[in-house]
């Protein structure tokens, strides 16, 4: 095994250990000791790779969030783009994992702005930067902000997000979600994108 391997070997390793800790034992909770121990490697290899907890986190979630950079839309009609990627987004946001991580984010950014700065900065723009660029060919600019109305439809999008995270329903299953993205793209559609060219 070349020694790059192994280092992807080990990173995975770290990473993998670091993940079940914070979503076990929070931001807080988790030091870089039981990283350390729950990846069975010395704490100055934890360190080697990852410089502090926020680094482990910025890697967990560009990981767990980098499918939003990689959805390609195609030439269908706008519904149906926009239908095909609520599907995919909510799927994404709907796992155990990602919610896991927002939940993290939302409890303890506050105390901890490194938090916040790491969901903003690396896994927001990722979804909205696709979907942004996609609705640029789709919209009057002159009429619309892209950038507003790409936050609005993530918006309609996540609305089921708050009751899920607060336990009052389990995250949506596959119908659930084909069914909610069918009534955002809906409403997106009737309303915001009346500008749209050629929908």
């Amino acid at each position: 095994m070349k020694m790059s391997e192994k280092q992807r070997v080990k990173t995975r390793t770290i990473l993998d250990a670091a993940e079940r800790l914070f979503l076990d034992l929070g931001y807080v909770g988790t030091t870089m000791d039981a990283v350390a121990n729950e990846a069975a490697v010395t704490k100055q290899t934890v360190y080697r790779y990852f410089p502090s907890k926020a680094d482990l986190v910025a890697a967990l979630v560009r990981g767990f969030d980098g499918e939003g950079a990689r959805f390609t839309f195609g030439d269908e009609t706008l519904e149906e783009e926009l239908l095909r990627y609520g599907n995919a987004f909510l799927t994404r946001h709907m796992t155990a994992r990602n919610l896991g991580f927002f939940r993290l984010m939302l409890a303890e950014s506050r105390e901890h702005a490194e938090l916040g700065e790491i969901f903003r900065s690396q896994a927001q723009p990722k979804w909205h930067g696709v979907l942004s660029a996609f609705l640029a060919d789709r919209l009057d600019a002159a009429t619309v902000s892209v950038d507003e109305v790409a936050h609005l439809f993530h918006a309609m999008l996540s609305s089921p997000r708050t009751a899920v995270l607060m336990g009052n329903r389990p995250p949506l299953s596959e119908a659930e979600i084909a069914s909610h993205t069918s009534l955002v793209v809906s409403v997106f559609l009737d309303g915001v994108c009346k500008t749209a060219k050629g929908s």
